[in-house]
């Protein structure tokens, strides 16, 4: 063969295996090919599908000392899984009696919003999921760290004429017998942080000690002006799971309005203002000890690019505001700007290791980084693992799904990839993939786990380094069986 002949013949042929292995690495991204299944075991099983019914929040398994529990939500009422006398009807213990049955018919369905019912399972010595207790709505389970309490964030309205009070908190159910009997707290659970209970996020510190917060107060919420120190950060604390808690004050308000950033920034003719003035707001507790714990609220700005063309510019900025205890009660002792800086998600190991996800850029992007906690400098550990890797991509995570274990990190992203315009020429095209990653040093290396990128993440074990999982979902997997893989 001619020496030209065969140069474009191995020309070609490695145009061709490049081709090849392009369309493998979309198409194994895109249908979720591969994965890793380190040291799996089978943590129980279901003897209905249903109970594990997993939605984009409030559902999954939570493993305390004491107790494994499973939260699954169903579109219905709770007579579709036939509970038994032994089971719970939590809005009977709320409201004195079962929930009315709604309207029937082509017509009632047009007026009545969708029903909905969670269930709560607790695993028996047999290793079983059983059904304890339902009730109307979403709710999310929350256990103190020694697994002797549980409560029970709901949706349901509080009764009529409870109390004569001004709470106005949906409903909080504690049990302090791993579920046989559940109490309503009457006087809510951190009520002044957020009226819609299960959208609480309450961080634990200790086997006692609860933080919970809402958004922090704006110079606007104030018809006059804020005597000192009576600024409400929406941030509230409790020594005692909950039971009491007192607001936490600063002196001014921590939040920054929109027109403070637009000052730094007059280049910038249009911002986007659908998230409210103050932007997208988040907030992160983190207490280092009985006297010291720190707050960030971080917000975010979006704009149109100046030059018309470019994708939109973020700006970021957050406050610290450091914290110490007094008299029993915790005050601002000091605040500081920082800008170029979203705080998203903040999460401290039983080791001490304080990780979060932030962004110090302008596109939105967040990044694995770990805390100093005595410096309170940010060091990068990793950009968000892709589906497409090696292929440029950009990710994001699922809706706040990042874990953080004893000598491990769990994340679940959502990625998206665009072809080169000589393979899709005729228009700007975007592949999304979502994937379920692991690594087990700090961020240097990732493995790509088997496991579902969509609801496939039940719940995680941080102090053993497992990560919880369901074979798919209740309607198009009939597996009984929750599994959990090792990630050290």
């Amino acid at each position: 063969m001619p020496r030209s002949k065969l140069f474009v013949t191995l020309f070609a042929a490695l145009l061709g295996a490049a081709g090849l292995w392009y369309m493998w690495m979309l198409t194994s991204a895109k249908l979720e090919w591969g994965g890793a299944s380190p040291d799996q075991q089978q943590l129980g099983t279901v003897k209905d599908t249903r109970l594990r019914a997993m939605t984009q929040y409030c559902t999954g398994v939570v493993v305390t000392a004491q107790g494994t529990w499973l939260v699954g939500r169903l579109d219905g009422d709770a007579s579709q899984l036939d509970p038994g006398a032994e089971v719970v009807n939590l809005d009977t213990v709320v409201y004195g009696k079962p929930k009315a049955p709604e309207p029937e018919g082509f017509y009632a369905n047009l007026i009545v919003r969708e029903e909905e019912t969670s269930f709560i399972s607790r695993l028996n010595a047999q290793g079983q999921f059983e059904l304890v207790a339902h009730v109307s709505g979403a709710a999310c389970l929350v256990a103190s760290p020694d697994g002797a309490s549980v409560f029970l964030l709901t949706g349901l309205d509080r009764p009529e004429g409870a109390g004569g009070d001004d709470i106005n908190q949906t409903v909080v159910l504690r049990s302090d017998d791993q579920g046989k009997r559940w109490t309503w707290l009457s006087k809510g659970w951190f009520a002044g942080a957020d009226q819609l209970a299960w959208s609480l996020k309450p961080y634990f510190h200790g086997a006692d000690e609860v933080w919970a917060w809402g958004r922090p107060a704006t110079a606007d919420d104030f018809s006059g002006e804020a005597p000192p120190g009576a600024v409400p950060t929406g941030v509230f604390y409790s020594a005692d799971r909950g039971v009491s808690s007192t607001p936490v004050m600063a002196s001014e308000s921590l939040l920054m309005s929109v027109e403070s950033v637009q000052e730094k920034h007059p280049d910038i003719t249009q911002w986007h203002t659908d998230l409210g003035e103050q932007g997208d707001v988040r907030t992160n507790v983190l207490q280092l000890d009985a006297q010291h714990a720190f707050l960030w609220v971080s917000q975010r700005f979006w704009a149109s690019n100046p030059d018309g063309v470019g994708n939109n510019l973020a700006f970021n900025l957050t406050t610290r505001a450091r914290l110490q205890r007094e008299a029993g009660e915790w005050r601002v002792v000091e605040m500081q700007r920082e800008d170029n800086l979203f705080v998203s998600k903040l999460i401290q190991n039983d080791s001490g290791r304080v990780i979060g996800l932030i962004d110090q850029g302008n596109r939105g992007r967040d990044v694995i980084a770990e805390l100093d906690t005595k410096a309170l400098t940010w060091r990068t550990l990793s950009e968000l693992p892709s589906a497409f890797a090696p292929l440029a991509s950009e990710s994001r995570v699922r809706e706040e799904n990042f874990w953080v274990g004893q000598n491990s990190l769990l994340i679940n992203t959502s990625s998206s990839h665009q072809p080169p315009r000589w393979l899709y020429w005729w228009s700007d095209a975007t592949i999304s993939a979502d994937g379920v990653f692991y690594s087990n040093d700090w961020g240097q290396s990732w493995k790509r786990l088997d496991i579902d990128g969509y609801l496939g993440i039940v719940g995680f074990q941080p102090a053993q380094d497992r990560v919880i999982w369901g074979n798919g979902n209740w309607y198009d997997n009939h597996d009984g069986g929750l599994y959990s893989y090792g990630l050290r």
